[in-house]
């Protein structure tokens, strides 16, 4: 009966060898790179009452994944990490990686943090406006605040070997699609330049500002 008990007691044992190892694997995870996904490319010829944006920057803190699986699990993820992220390329410096378990998520929600614990404005983009008459202007819009930015995506399946990518949303064609030609030629220049901000151009800095709120979307890719 001894050896009997024993015997048992070893396969109890390598069961829950076995069970921790199958664990393992499935928590396992995949490095996801974020990226922003803009719409900030220059036409060859620019229309007029036009704004065109040529470069630009993000500077985020933090971001939470949240994402509910097939199979009834909840996954929250919170990932600190000061980067820059390029509104022309979508690129982060330094790079943005975010371990996720794998497996079939029915919903994800990513929760985008802006950094703001210095005077540098954390959002900064730079282009130019055209008027009427043709007449380009440079225009800047400069944002300071740490608000989270909340984006929704659909339904995706993180299979091993993927190397997966997360764009967001993120246009300053978007924030500024309901400023008027007249706001822009109304608008005060600092040295030749149409700067919008908390204190220049504050009317069009709540405008845009408050379509920086807007639901966002993320993609998988």
């Amino acid at each position: 009966m001894k050896k009997y008990s024993k015997l048992i007691a070893i396969i109890l044992i390598a069961g829950v060898v076995i069970t921790t190892i199958t664990s393992c694997k499935k928590e396992a995870g995949l490095d996801v790179t974020f990226k922003m996904r803009t719409t900030t490319t220059t036409p060859v010829t620019k229309a007029v009452n036009s704004l065109e944006w040529t470069s630009g920057s993000v500077t985020i803190c933090e971001i939470v994944f949240d994402g509910d699986m097939t199979d009834g699990e909840s996954v929250s993820i919170t990932h600190e990490q000061i980067s820059t992220i390029d509104l022309i390329t979508g690129n982060a410096t330094p790079e943005i990686l975010v371990t996720i378990p794998m497996g079939e998520y029915k919903s994800v929600n990513l929760g985008i943090e802006i950094f703001d614990e210095n005077d540098t404005p954390s959002v900064i983009t730079e282009g130019t406006y055209t008027n009427a008459d043709g007449v380009v202007t440079p225009i800047r819009f400069e944002f300071n605040s740490g608000e989270v930015f909340e984006a929704n995506a659909a339904s995706h399946t993180f299979k091993k070997g993927d190397s997966p990518v997360a764009e967001i949303d993120f246009s300053p064609a978007f924030w500024f699609s309901t400023i008027t030609a007249a706001q822009l030629d109304n608008a005060t220049r600092v040295e030749g330049v149409i700067i919008v901000s908390e204190s220049y151009n504050s009317g069009i800095f709540d405008i845009v500002a408050d379509k920086l709120d807007d639901a966002t979307q993320a993609y998988f890719k």
